[in-house]
């Protein structure tokens, strides 16, 4: 005869669920759990729990938001303005840092390739405008210009131009 008192143990394993995700989220965690040596479902599990967190706080935002909708948003406008200092700082801070190792001779890091140094387009959205060129870039031109032009001249087979021939 079964006894209703009595209380089961508590399960070993943890639950376990159905979560639609799409073909690029199964795509990644598939490479993920490639590279790592175990289940898709392990590392999706691992990943959510890693970042638990940070799901926490956005549960417990969301709740206060469903209850104090402007409070939240102030706090979340002061964040994002608190951040946005904060990052300003920062680059600040690397561009004194940068400045004084171009005045110091020696600089913070390599040119990147193929440039010679020259100042090359920022990588963000200024409509490709670069900085003025500084008196030693100017310098380099006419030397970058030729070097330019016998690769291009190497390239196509004809002979190299000369001097005074540009």
């Amino acid at each position: 005869m079964l006894h209703m008192d009595k209380t089961l143990s508590p399960p070993t394993k943890p639950p376990r669920v159905s979560v639609p995700v799409t073909d690029e989220v199964l795509q990644v965690f598939q490479r993920l759990a490639a590279a790592s040596g175990m289940s898709t479902g392990k590392a999706m599990a691992e990943w959510l729990a890693d970042t638990l967190e940070a799901a926490e706080y956005m549960a417990q935002t969301l709740e206060r938001a469903r209850a104090a909708p402007k409070v939240v948003v102030r706090e979340m406008h002061a964040y994002a303005l608190g951040l946005a200092d904060e990052t300003g700082e920062l680059m600040r801070q690397l561009a004194r840092k940068s400045q004084a190792d171009r005045d110091s001779g020696r600089a913070a890091v390599a040119p990147p390739a193929g440039t010679d140094g020259l100042p090359i387009p920022p990588s963000c959205n200024t409509g490709g405008k670069l900085p003025q060129p500084t008196q030693q870039d100017q310098d380099r031109l006419p030397a970058l210009s030729a070097k330019l032009k016998t690769k291009a001249a190497a390239k196509k087979g004809s002979p190299v131009p000369k001097k005074g021939n540009t």
